[in-house]
């Protein structure tokens, strides 16, 4: 169990039309999603956690309620609010229920990263240094190394190993607006993350992807790594709009148009 952690798992939210407290569960889910916090991890004291998402010590107290409502928090007397201690993957694959996903919203995530994310690749086999595309063949081939090793975690593994390998080749470019651009998208990228990881097998898939990709970039060949990039993302696009058109009788888009 973790304590005092070193870095602050929260920011300040957006206020927007839905309930403050609404916005404090979804962001305390997301960052135990993204690997940020652990299950058996104590949540902040409710007055620091007001402070870092800049809302209201009862909001935060609302939010709390319904997380333990949810089986996913643990609130014990005069020791403060805690993840649930559960099986990790099980734990996640809860989350990627509960979490708010739109589904337009993600599949209009997914037409601007296929703009995006090709020419990032491209961008890196042409101009990063060595050190770069060093460190991220070695994280692709850690947390292959690490998933032949697991039978549990895995997910939480997945989670932040493709949050951190996305966001690391677009630091790679040395395009300031680009990284300002993905980080921005965090929270949306955090939504279709937890929709795709709850595919099985779908989070070893975009690691055998990465590894592609990173081939490309050692070879410095930017078209190849374009392609692959490409190619990752819409096998997960893909996959994505399978599922829900599975599970909800929805109809996935296709060629730029949506449901009617």
């Amino acid at each position: 169990m973790r304590d005092n952690l070193s870095e602050k798992p929260f920011q300040p939210i957006n206020r927007n039309p839905k309930s403050v407290y609404n916005r404090v569960v979804d962001e305390i889910k997301k960052s135990i999603f993204e690997g940020k916090m652990s299950p058996g991890d104590r949540l902040p004291a409710e007055r620091e956690l007001a402070e870092m998402l800049g809302v209201s010590r009862t909001s935060v107290r609302e939010a709390l309620k319904m997380l333990a409502a949810e089986g996913l928090v643990s609130i014990r007397h005069g020791q403060g609010a805690f993840i649930s201690e559960q099986d990790p993957d099980e734990y996640l694959k809860r989350f990627a229920s509960h979490l708010p996903v739109n589904q337009d919203t993600v599949l209009d995530l997914f037409e601007v990263r296929k703009v995006l994310e090709p020419q990032t690749a491209r961008w890196v086999a042409e101009r990063a240094s060595q050190a770069d595309i060093q460190e991220l063949a070695t994280m692709v081939t850690t947390t292959r190394e690490q998933l032949r090793r697991l039978h549990s975690g895995r997910l939480s593994l997945l989670a932040g190993h493709d949050s951190n390998f996305h966001y690391r080749l677009a630091q790679a470019t040395g395009n300031t607006v680009l990284v300002r651009l993905m980080h921005s998208m965090l929270d949306l990228l955090a939504d279709s993350r937890s929709r795709s990881l709850a595919i099985p097998g779908r989070g070893e898939k975009s690691v055998e992807e990465h590894y592609e990709v990173v081939q490309a970039l050692i070879q410095r060949h930017g078209e190849a790594a374009a392609a692959a990039m490409l190619r990752h993302l819409e096998d997960v696009e893909e996959q994505v709009a399978a599922a829900w058109h599975r599970a909800e009788g929805g109809y996935p888009r296709s060629n730029g148009h949506r449901r009617s």
